[in-house]
């Protein structure tokens, strides 16, 4: 056979095949309605592993996996039809209303980036400032204050750790997110040169987005300080003429300082994304983003198929990313494995609250973190 006769060949098996599926399908929709109406879970692992088990044993040894792999993807989507044929939505209580001269919490103190952040998102209301991203977290979750503002991310340093390790073991929601740029400078006290600066501080994501300037000078000594804004006020109240810190261009001004040396951030485009948190689920107009974090076994093929889960639903994955379990968790499911996920969608829609309810109810572990808009400002 030429090219052309064995692709017509493989057309005509394609056929039969989508019919074969499409005929697969409808009935297992008709399955989902008999559960269903007997009170009958949709997942169910025996059948499931009696069927794979059978695929492998019929086919011959090179294609054993790939058999087992492909009938693994018709059953997932077989199950994903019938959890949105006759599984109930998950319920998802919400204010769609941001509360009014709200007061909200920032670590650090004024000029920090996280004050601009605030005031990027919030017009009125009354700010506190915290030593500690761990005491925002709990001043939001106590009632304390309406809402939180912590960096999640830089476009040069990464993840900021321990606010999405906080994010886990805090009862809180996000609901909004702004993008704040970091034009670093270096800033001393008033005369002081630049080379006359032999001390650095700033907060230890600062530095690292600042990496190639400290390479540069190689003289530095490198001290982190836990908020940049602090640092600024620590360098104008000290004696010194040694000592330089990391920060804005605004906060050096407020603080007394000459810039030395502008833009030192290795980026020039450098950004930091802040979360807005709060106390209960805040879900505002133009939401187009679900967070969630969740854990699957430590098999062949699970993340697989837990993508297959959003494929399917028509949703678009922004962000995933591989996370320690929680101590409890851990110590439950050990070989479990934790993902943080941002999809696009919104909790009004009916497919992403089943979906929602599918991993509540199938998975080990799963928390919802918010509905928010991907817009950052």
């Amino acid at each position: 056979m030429d090219l052309s006769e064995i692709r017509k060949k493989i057309d005509a098996i394609d056929d039969k095949i989508l019919d074969l599926f499409i005929d697969r399908m409808n009935l297992a929709l008709d399955v989902a309605k008999f559960k269903a109406a007997n009170n009958m879970v949709v997942f169910q692992g025996d059948r499931e592993k009696f069927i794979i088990d059978n695929v492998r044993e019929n086919s011959p040894e090179p294609l054993q996996k790939s058999a087992a792999f492909l009938f693994m993807n018709i059953m997932d989507i077989s199950k994903c039809a019938q959890i949105n044929e006759i599984c109930p939505d998950i319920e998802i209580k919400y204010t769609d209303k941001i509360k009014e001269k709200a007061s909200v919490a920032v670590q650090g103190i004024e000029g920090a980036y996280g004050h601009a952040a605030c005031k990027k998102l919030f017009d009125s209301g009354s700010i506190s400032f915290f030593a500690s991203f761990k005491e925002v977290f709990e001043a939001v979750e106590n009632g304390d204050v309406d809402y939180g503002i912590l960096p999640v991310e830089n476009s040069t340093a990464g993840e900021v750790t321990v606010n999405m390790e906080l994010l886990e073991r805090h009862n809180v929601y996000i609901c909004r997110t702004v993008d704040v740029e970091c034009a670093h400078v270096l800033a001393a006290k008033k005369g002081v040169r630049e080379e006359d600066v032999k001390i650095l501080f700033g907060h230890e994501q600062a530095i690292r987005q600042c990496t190639s300037y400290i390479e540069k000078r190689g003289n530095l000594t490198v001290i982190p300080y836990h908020n940049n804004a602090a640092a600024a006020k620590m360098v104008s109240e000290n004696e010194s003429c040694e000592l330089g810190c990391i920060c804005s261009s605004e906060c050096a001004e407020m603080h007394g300082l000459d810039i030395v040396r502008d833009s030192i951030a290795s980026d020039p485009d450098n950004r930091t994304r802040f979360i807005c948190i709060s106390k209960n689920v805040e879900v505002y107009d133009g939401a187009d983003t679900v967070a969630v974090s969740l854990s699957i076994p430590n098999i062949s093929g699970a993340l697989y198929r837990l993508l297959t889960k959003f494929a399917v639903n028509g949703l678009s994955m922004s962000k995933i990313q591989s996370k320690p379990l929680p101590t409890d968790v851990k110590h439950k499911f050990p070989d479990d494995y934790m993902f943080y996920i941002e999809f696009d969608g919104n909790v009004k829609e009916p497919v992403v609250r089943k979906l929602l309810g599918n991993f509540e109810s199938e998975l080990n572990y799963f928390k919802f973190h918010g509905n928010f808009s991907r817009n950052r400002g």
